[in-house]
Protein backbone atom coordinates (compact mmCIF):
# COMPACT_ATOMS: atom_id res chain seq x y z
CA UNK A 1 0.00 0.00 0.00
CA UNK A 2 1.16 3.45 -0.72
CA UNK A 3 2.07 6.50 1.17
CA UNK A 4 -0.53 9.16 0.79
CA UNK A 5 0.61 12.75 1.32
CA UNK A 6 -1.86 14.60 3.05
CA UNK A 7 0.28 17.67 3.47
CA UNK A 8 -1.78 19.44 0.92
CA UNK A 9 -5.10 18.50 3.17
CA UNK A 10 -3.33 19.90 5.94
CA UNK A 11 -2.95 22.82 4.62
CA UNK A 12 -5.79 23.33 3.09
CA UNK A 13 -7.35 22.88 6.81
CA UNK A 14 -4.78 25.39 8.31
CA UNK A 15 -6.55 27.48 5.81
CA UNK A 16 -9.80 27.23 6.64
CA UNK A 17 -9.45 26.95 10.68
CA UNK A 18 -7.72 30.29 10.65
CA UNK A 19 -10.93 31.89 8.70
CA UNK A 20 -13.56 29.58 11.32
CA UNK A 21 -11.66 30.45 14.47
CA UNK A 22 -12.43 33.90 15.01
CA UNK A 23 -15.99 33.24 14.73
CA UNK A 24 -15.41 30.44 17.89
CA UNK A 25 -14.51 33.58 19.88
CA UNK A 26 -17.90 34.74 19.70
CA UNK A 27 -20.44 33.71 22.37
CA UNK A 28 -22.94 35.33 19.85
CA UNK A 29 -21.77 32.26 17.52
CA UNK A 30 -22.16 29.66 19.59
CA UNK A 31 -25.68 30.58 20.76
CA UNK A 32 -26.82 30.71 17.04
CA UNK A 33 -24.87 27.04 16.33
CA UNK A 34 -26.73 25.64 19.58
CA UNK A 35 -30.46 27.30 18.64
CA UNK A 36 -30.19 25.88 15.09
CA UNK A 37 -28.99 22.38 16.34
CA UNK A 38 -32.10 22.78 19.16
CA UNK A 39 -34.61 23.57 16.03
CA UNK A 40 -32.77 20.77 14.32
CA UNK A 41 -33.68 18.47 16.76
CA UNK A 42 -37.04 19.87 17.45
CA UNK A 43 -38.05 19.42 13.81
CA UNK A 44 -36.81 15.84 13.56
CA UNK A 45 -38.85 14.78 16.67
CA UNK A 46 -41.85 15.85 14.96
CA UNK A 47 -43.64 13.04 14.58
CA UNK A 48 -42.73 11.81 18.22
CA UNK A 49 -43.36 14.61 19.92
CA UNK A 50 -47.00 15.12 17.73
CA UNK A 51 -48.05 11.92 19.58
CA UNK A 52 -47.45 12.97 22.92
CA UNK A 53 -49.53 15.39 25.45
CA UNK A 54 -49.47 19.30 23.91
CA UNK A 55 -48.80 19.83 27.35
CA UNK A 56 -45.46 17.78 27.36
CA UNK A 57 -44.39 20.42 24.30
CA UNK A 58 -45.06 23.34 25.80
CA UNK A 59 -43.16 22.57 29.04
CA UNK A 60 -40.24 21.49 26.36
CA UNK A 61 -40.75 24.26 24.80
CA UNK A 62 -40.55 26.82 27.83
CA UNK A 63 -37.57 24.84 29.11
CA UNK A 64 -35.52 25.58 25.82
CA UNK A 65 -37.03 29.49 25.81
CA UNK A 66 -36.00 29.67 29.60
CA UNK A 67 -32.46 28.64 29.24
CA UNK A 68 -32.17 30.78 26.31
CA UNK A 69 -33.44 33.55 28.08
CA UNK A 70 -31.36 32.54 30.94
CA UNK A 71 -27.91 32.64 28.78
CA UNK A 72 -28.83 36.23 27.25
CA UNK A 73 -29.05 37.13 30.85
CA UNK A 74 -25.71 35.71 31.80
CA UNK A 75 -23.52 36.50 28.37
CA UNK A 76 -25.89 39.78 27.28
CA UNK A 77 -25.69 37.81 24.13
CA UNK A 78 -29.44 39.14 23.53
CA UNK A 79 -31.04 40.69 19.97
CA UNK A 80 -31.54 44.38 20.06
CA UNK A 81 -34.80 44.26 20.42
CA UNK A 82 -35.46 42.13 23.85
CA UNK A 83 -32.58 44.55 25.38
CA UNK A 84 -34.86 46.29 27.44
CA UNK A 85 -36.71 43.39 28.77
CA UNK A 86 -33.01 41.99 29.73
CA UNK A 87 -32.24 44.81 31.19
CA UNK A 88 -35.19 44.64 33.23
CA UNK A 89 -34.49 41.41 34.47
CA UNK A 90 -30.66 40.97 34.44
CA UNK A 91 -30.21 42.36 38.01
CA UNK A 92 -31.99 39.45 39.70
CA UNK A 93 -30.22 36.94 38.14
CA UNK A 94 -26.08 36.15 38.11
CA UNK A 95 -24.40 37.88 35.17
CA UNK A 96 -20.63 36.63 33.77
CA UNK A 97 -17.97 37.93 35.20
CA UNK A 98 -16.32 41.44 33.67
CA UNK A 99 -12.62 41.87 33.55
CA UNK A 100 -10.49 45.07 33.20
CA UNK A 101 -8.82 44.16 30.28
CA UNK A 102 -11.16 42.20 28.47
CA UNK A 103 -9.42 38.55 30.11
CA UNK A 104 -9.59 36.58 32.73
CA UNK A 105 -6.43 36.07 34.45
CA UNK A 106 -4.29 33.14 33.90
CA UNK A 107 -4.86 30.43 36.53
CA UNK A 108 -1.57 30.46 38.80
CA UNK A 109 0.17 27.07 39.02
CA UNK A 110 0.23 24.96 42.41
CA UNK A 111 2.70 25.71 45.15
CA UNK A 112 5.56 23.29 44.87
CA UNK A 113 5.73 20.52 47.46
CA UNK A 114 8.90 19.64 49.28
CA UNK A 115 10.66 16.91 48.05
CA UNK A 116 10.19 14.27 51.04
CA UNK A 117 12.99 13.19 52.77
CA UNK A 118 14.64 9.67 51.75
CA UNK A 119 13.97 7.12 54.87
CA UNK A 120 16.38 6.54 56.89
CA UNK A 121 17.99 2.78 56.13
CA UNK A 122 18.73 0.80 59.68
Amino acid sequence: MKDVDLSPLSKAWASLWSLIQPLFAEHAFLTIVCAFFAVLMTLSFYRFLKGISPALVVFILALIFGMLFLHWTYTRTEPAFLKPVIDFVAPFFPSAPTYPDGKPKPATPPPKAAPKPAPAKH
